[in-house]
């Protein structure tokens, strides 16, 4: 099924005193540091910066509230926004975003995700969700849109959270899971295991296995590590293997060789003998041309002649 209709069928099935002195300066200095990132906030969605002495947080909170549009004016807008009605698509968005910033409240339980970063993936599903859109099918928009927004938030906690990112199915499966434990942890009054997990949601066993298991936070390569007597460095310094480099050095030698053997295999007797003795191919110190003229009875030059003609062979069968 497409995300079109997944998120079609998803639409269905929704239904005082003035402070003075210092107190007062510090309280102007933070006031003036939260209009600041007033501002900021506005600026990254693009909505008018605020006016009056409002703080980021009642900012934020100001983005969950507001009017709702009329069905006739929020049809206008949608559909003037498919034409390439850039100002229409600016109300839309205005209007629908305190439903978005009531998607985004689940999400903020992490702290690795800034409201804002929600609230802007937020109105990047909402845009998806208006270009797919479909006013003749009869469906209302913000039930369409919504899983547009959800996917979006949810797309990003996974990938901001977790060391794998997670398809839409494991992310809703998950979401079953927690809605198991919880029930679980409620009626029995202890953690369920996962075989209970897996009998809750109708997940295999394996399944169940394999999605706890990537939904564990990643843990740092700083991170101390400590063991019976104590601090022993960190998880990093524990996993490195110290042979793994030399072992990974001596690999790829052993490649090099080889592959350079079956180029050699193309030259002639004494070309082989020459490029071997010049550059120390068997394990044996690199010669001189003089000296390798000596041994073959050659002159230098013709020496030189025959290593610049094996390595143009090897430069040519390398290539092929």
């Amino acid at each position: 099924m497409s995300a079109q209709e997944t998120a079609y069928r998803s639409a269905h099935e929704q239904g005082g005193e003035l402070l003075r002195g210092e107190a007062g300066e510090a309280l102007a200095e933070a006031a003036g540091a939260r209009r600041a990132a007033d501002s900021d906030v506005a600026d990254a969605l693009a909505r008018p910066r605020p006016r009056g002495p409002g703080a980021s947080a009642s900012y934020l909170d100001r983005l969950g509230s507001g009017a709702s549009l009329a069905p006739a004016e929020e049809r206008r807008l949608i559909l003037a926004a498919k034409a390439g009605d850039a100002n229409a698509r600016g109300q839309l968005v205005e209007a629908l975003m305190p439903l978005i910033a009531s998607v985004a409240r689940p999400y903020r339980q992490s702290t690795r995700v800034e409201r804002l970063e929600l609230l802007q993936e937020g109105v990047v599903g909402l845009l998806r969700a208006l270009e797919r859109y479909e006013p003749e099918r009869g469906v209302p928009f913000w039930a369409y849109a919504s899983w547009w927004v959800r996917q979006a938030m949810q797309q990003l906690v996974s990938e901001l959270n977790r060391p794998v990112v997670l398809s839409d199915r494991a992310l809703r499966h998950l979401s079953r899971l927690r809605d198991a434990h919880g029930a679980g942890l409620r009626e029995s009054g202890r953690e369920p295991g996962n075989t209970e997990l897996a009998e809750r949601t109708g997940l295999s066993r394996e399944h169940v296995d394999d999605l706890l298991a990537v939904d564990r936070p990643a843990r740092s390569t700083d991170e101390p590590a400590t063991g019976s007597d104590g601090a022993v460095g960190t998880l990093g310094e524990l996993l490195i293997d110290p042979l793994a480099e030399g072992e990974y050095e001596r690999v790829l030698e052993a490649l090099e060789s080889h592959e350079l053997l079956a180029l050699l295999s193309g030259l002639s007797g004494r070309e082989r003998a020459i490029l071997r003795a010049r550059f120390g191919l068997d394990g044996e110190p690199e010669r001189t041309r003089g000296e390798i003229a000596e041994t073959l009875g050659l002159s230098a030059e013709r020496v030189r002649q025959i290593e610049k003609r094996a390595l143009g062979k090897l430069a040519a069968g390398a290539g092929g």
